[in-house]
């Protein structure tokens, strides 16, 4: 399944098959638990995606998702332009790589999840923040479980090539802090996939 099927989704596909041929072996609703087998490969289903282009400063969309705010926010005491994408439910959960980017730092912090429409799920959901380097380019990107994840699945990263699988995300939000001077090329509304292009890193000084 590798390569089709995420990784985070093999102990609930191989769940509802065991469950699948116990209810075809003793005739209990059958196609009830065919089709939530088929439900649950199409959630986990793990689509190649090639980054949009080769640039080297491009700011690629780290998961399927619709952009819900584009805005300029404090990160680290710093101001930095933010990028707020939320994930459908049926969207590709895979998580890949904006850029080609050094991991400096990743925290994950446990907690629950709570709908994504309350304010109050941004502090209590399952969290996690990676730090990235480019040179001397800094950025962060902060992935909020909701409420349609059971749990966050964030691989054990060093460094990154753009597009590359770094985690996945059931449900939720992706948030980005980017130099304040990136140049963003989408807007509020707009649908966009993953590896698909978001905008530009200014080059180097």
């Amino acid at each position: 399944m590798s390569g089709y099927i995420a990784k985070a989704g093999y102990k609930f596909i191989l769940f509802f098959l065991i469950l699948f041929a116990i209810s075809a072996l003793f005739g209990i609703a059958p196609l009830f638990f065919l089709a939530l087998l088929f439900l649950t490969l199409y959630f986990f289903r793990d689509p190649e995606r090639e980054p949009f282009t080769d640039d080297k400063l491009a700011l690629l969309s780290p998961i399927d998702g619709k952009i819900k705010e584009i805005s300029v926010s404090n990160f680290d005491d710093k101001e930095v332009a933010k990028i707020v994408i939320s994930k459908p439910f049926f969207g590709v959960g895979t998580l890949r790589a904006i850029s080609d980017a050094n991991v400096t730092e990743v925290k994950k912090r446990h907690g629950l999840f709570l709908c994504q429409a309350m304010k109050i799920s941004e502090m209590l959901n399952e969290r996690a923040i990676i730090r990235f380097e480019k040179g001397n380019i800094k950025f962060a990107m902060k992935i909020i479980a909701g409420v349609f994840s059971r749990s966050l699945e964030i691989y054990n990263i060093t460094s990154l090539k753009a597009s590359r699988k770094f985690g996945f995300l059931g449900s939720g939000e992706v948030i980005l802090y980017l130099p304040r001077d990136t140049k963003i090329c989408v807007s509020v509304g707009e649908s966009v996939k993953a590896a698909s292009l978001l905008g530009y890193f200014e080059e180097e000084k």
